[in-house]
């Protein structure tokens, strides 16, 4: 009894989680292409194939699957920065990987790259979300390669960079134009933090190239694309 019991509660976990996922997927979908007032829950749950209740079953409003669609996306691309900059100390070199992953994942999912361009400065804070851009910014202070009155400001001007950059990105269909534009972004981001001219293109373009143009297959197996 206790074992069919079990398995009852395995299965309506696992029908549980399929519905959240779903209701996640649809409304990445339609949040990502347009502003999110003109969603409606109607929208959402007739996208993910469910209904009303069983949104409400798992979200208590709209701004709650807002939250924990921009919190998936984030936390995938905040992943691959991490693994991507696995054993670089440098801070400059860092920070430009790290913008250019955020390009290179726009190529490949640009349904989560739309997200990312229209929500990403909905957290500016130096919470834990946001503890890479902030570990990074630190670090280059402590090395003497950033100069920045606030850290705060930093952490406002990436965000602002990276969505533009991001934005550019997904209207680029190639991957050689979208590789030198990762290069500019950069650049112009390690100079506004501090960086020299000469280094700064130096680091962006190895960077651009090993991220952007390359992709992440040639990454170790320990540095590929985690999953939402």
């Amino acid at each position: 009894m206790q074992n069919g019991t079990a398995r009852k509660a395995s299965t309506s976990d696992k029908r549980r989680v399929r519905t959240r996922e779903a209701l996640i997927r649809a409304g990445m979908s339609l949040f990502g292409h347009g502003p999110s007032d003109a969603v409606s829950i109607d929208d959402i749950v007739k996208a993910a194939g469910t209904s009303k209740q069983t949104f409400y079953n798992h979200f208590v409003d709209k701004q709650a699957l807002l939250a924990d669609i921009l919190h998936a996306v984030r936390a995938r691309y905040e992943a691959l920065c991490f693994q991507v900059n696995e054993g670089e100390t440098d801070a400059a070199r860092r920070s430009a990987r790290a913008l250019c992953v955020y390009a290179r994942q726009t190529i490949d999912d640009p349904e989560g790259g739309h997200f990312v361009a229209r929500m990403i400065l909905d957290d500016l804070g130096l919470g834990d979300m946001n503890r890479g851009v902030v570990g990074d910014l630190e670090l280059g202070l402590a090395q003497g390669r950033y100069s920045l009155p606030v850290l705060e400001t930093g952490v406002a001007y990436i965000f602002g960079i990276t969505q533009a950059l991001v934005a550019r990105i997904l209207l680029c269909n190639d991957l050689s134009m979208a590789t030198a534009i990762a290069q500019q972004f950069s650049m112009l981001m390690l100079r506004a933090l501090g960086v020299d001219a000469r280094e700064a293109e130096m680091i962006s373009s190895q960077a651009a190239d090993q991220i952007v143009r390359r992709g992440f297959d040639h990454l170790p197996p320990s540095q590929s694309a985690p999953s939402l």
